[in-house]
């Protein structure tokens, strides 16, 4: 069969056993010719995804530990980036602990994110803190139809998961206005982060990695990614140094 037609044939997968079982072996061909359709890999991210958002123990009490000492650092970075009149996107959102945290600073701020399970997060977290201003769609943000309508574009733990971190780039700059800046947030190549994830790449280890697989980026290679995108863009790091993570700015 031509990889074509496994192809088409994952995009009109409706569930069930011999859809899965389609789906694995449509994965198994598309990963032997080093080919990801879009499609594959959507369908793939969504339900790596959706096992991370429903999970609990003891790694997952100490990631959201770690995400609220990280928030801390990226609220003070947005001090510099957000007004009270700023519309504020995020993809891949997740659980939105961040947005949440942002939104009694901006006039709006939506989330977008592939799975059900942190939409469903997200909105009860929402609840909870009574905000008033917050909105979560999902959707999948390499097709979601953008318009121009946001002051500024966040991502944190997305970009490194895709094969194409450019067409990840373009999706942040299609959504922002003229004269808005998205910031895209990822593990730093020399950093923790990466000798963490070297050490759990054995089987038996894996359990101790609690996210997906995924790339680490330093400085010269975010600026590639970004001048694909506008050569109005800078990469910096997030500070202190042994944050481990690197910032790709683009300003449109």
């Amino acid at each position: 069969m031509l990889f074509d037609e496994f192809e088409n044939v994952v995009i009109g997968m409706s569930g069930g056993k011999d859809s899965t079982v389609v789906f694995n072996l449509a994965l198994q061909v598309a990963r032997e010719k080093n080919r990801l359709p879009l499609a594959v890999m959507w369908v793939d991210q969504e339900a790596e995804w959706q096992r991370i958002w429903v999970r609990e123990g003891l790694l997952t009490r100490m990631v959201n530990a770690g995400r609220h000492v990280y928030n801390y650092f990226f609220l003070r970075m947005f001090r510099r980036y957000l007004t009270k009149e700023s519309r504020f996107l995020e993809l891949g959102s997740g659980t939105s602990s961040l947005l949440i945290q942002i939104a009694p600073k901006v006039k709006e701020a939506v989330g977008l994110d592939i799975t059900e399970a942190s939409i469903k997060l997200s909105e009860d977290v929402a609840r909870k803190a009574g905000t008033t201003n917050t909105r979560f769609i999902l959707g999948d943000c390499l097709t979601y139809p953008f318009k121009e309508e946001y002051d500024v574009v966040w991502s944190q733990g997305l970009m490194e998961h895709f094969q194409d971190p450019v067409s990840i780039a373009r999706s942040h700059y299609r959504a922002l206005k003229p004269g808005g800046v998205a910031l895209i947030s990822v593990p730093y190549r020399y950093s923790y982060h990466h000798v963490w994830y070297i050490l759990t790449r054995p089987k038996f280890l894996r359990f101790l990695w609690p996210w997906t697989d995924q790339v680490f980026y330093n400085k010269k290679h975010l600026r590639k990614i970004g001048r694909e995108v506008t050569q109005n863009c800078r990469a910096f790091l997030i500070q202190p140094f042994p944050l481990g993570l690197a910032i790709l700015e683009l300003r449109k």
